[in-house]
């Protein structure tokens, strides 16, 4: 496990899981036994060996080890007792995750959005942590030896219970969470799902030179500038990459097409500080879409004549390469007429 994740064991002594979540749970072990029904969640954890399928919330009541159901059909659980429950607390500098593993080879992760640990902690004045209806937590399935419910929990199984999630569960989970924080996810914190960053620059690139063209063209005896600033929108889950500004008309509708050619996308892992991706109750994606500033002017300064005046030709090219909308772009513009001195 990184030396950046803490894992300790959990100072929650009751946790209670309320019905919507455990209707849930039933229909993952559902899904899980019955293969022509597996779904994505199920597909992807090992099959755990049950008696029964519980039908039933109050059904899972024993197979969970719950010391309590109430009228409401809510569990509350005795995290001090080892025999049919481990609980640990995992922090990864950005959020913490709170691991419960039942002695029946079934798991629960849930987040919390504390910035430190001991802040997390200390909240639980009462002792008492709560699974509600949200979607922030998850149900897995687990193979772990049962001498981690046997006795006592010493410090180095708690760091097994951490090393078993971070390298075993999490990967297997349909929306993994952050687990990781490091410095390559602050430093690029987009990807290219096609196409690259170098590949963009360049086709931007010539289409400044030749809108400098169009520039000179219009206005022979005028004094002409072309912003060499742009700025992009990465992609996200729930959006695709968008060109977002230029004030060059000519080089919003060029770059529209190289960014559907070149497509950025947000690294996911980073959002919400920890936030898994698939988390439909706030739209972070949207909310921290990355975006992409170049300045092309600063970047080409050392740019000779001769790759200036053939940007035209490069462009020409790539265009055609961009199908019917490419075409049009050559069309509206007149591009084959464009001179560059």
């Amino acid at each position: 496990m990184s030396d950046t994740i803490v894992c300790k064991l959990s100072p929650v002594k009751t946790l209670s899981v309320s019905r919507a979540p455990l209707t849930e749970l039933l229909n993952f072990l559902i899904y899980g036994r019955y293969p022509e029904l597996l779904n994505e969640r199920a597909r992807r954890q090992p099959s755990v060996s049950l008696a029964m399928i519980p039908s039933t919330v109050k059904e899972l009541k024993n197979i969970l080890g719950a010391e309590k159901c109430d009228k409401n059909e809510k569990f509350f659980f005795d995290c001090e007792r080892s025999g049919n429950h481990v609980a640990v607390l995992l922090h990864n500098q950005g959020a913490q995750f709170w691991v419960h593993y039942f002695r029946s080879g079934i798991g629960l992760v849930s987040l919390s959005f504390f910035s430190q640990l001991a802040s997390a902690e200390g909240s639980l004045l009462n002792r008492t942590r709560s699974i509600t209806h949200s979607n922030e937590y998850q149900w897995f399935t687990h193979d772990l030896e049962l001498k981690f419910f046997d006795g006592g929990v010493s410090e180095t199984p708690v760091d097994k219970l951490g090393d078993y999630f971070v390298e075993r569960v999490n990967p297997r989970l349909v929306s993994p969470y952050s687990i990781y924080f490091e410095s390559p996810q602050i430093n690029e914190p987009y990807k290219f799902v096609s196409g690259s960053l170098e590949r963009l620059k360049e086709v931007l690139t010539w289409t400044r030179f030749v809108c400098e063209g169009l520039e000179r063209e219009r206005e022979p005896n005028g004094k002409t500038w072309v912003s060499p600033h742009v700025t992009i929108n990465c992609g996200n889950l729930k959006d695709a990459p968008t060109f977002e500004h230029s004030t060059e008309t000519f080089i919003n509708v060029v770059g529209a097409l190289a960014v559907k050619e070149n497509a950025p996308y947000t690294v996911l892992q980073r959002e919400g500080f920890g936030r898994r991706a698939g988390g439909y109750t706030h739209d972070w994606e949207r909310k921290n879409k990355h975006r992409i500033f170049l300045n092309l002017e600063q970047e080409n300064r050392e740019v000779p004549v001769r790759l200036k005046i053939a940007a035209r030709s490069h462009l020409i090219a790539w265009l055609n390469e961009q199908g019917s909308n490419g075409e049009r772009v050559l069309k509206a513009w007149k591009i084959g007429d464009c001179k560059l001195h």
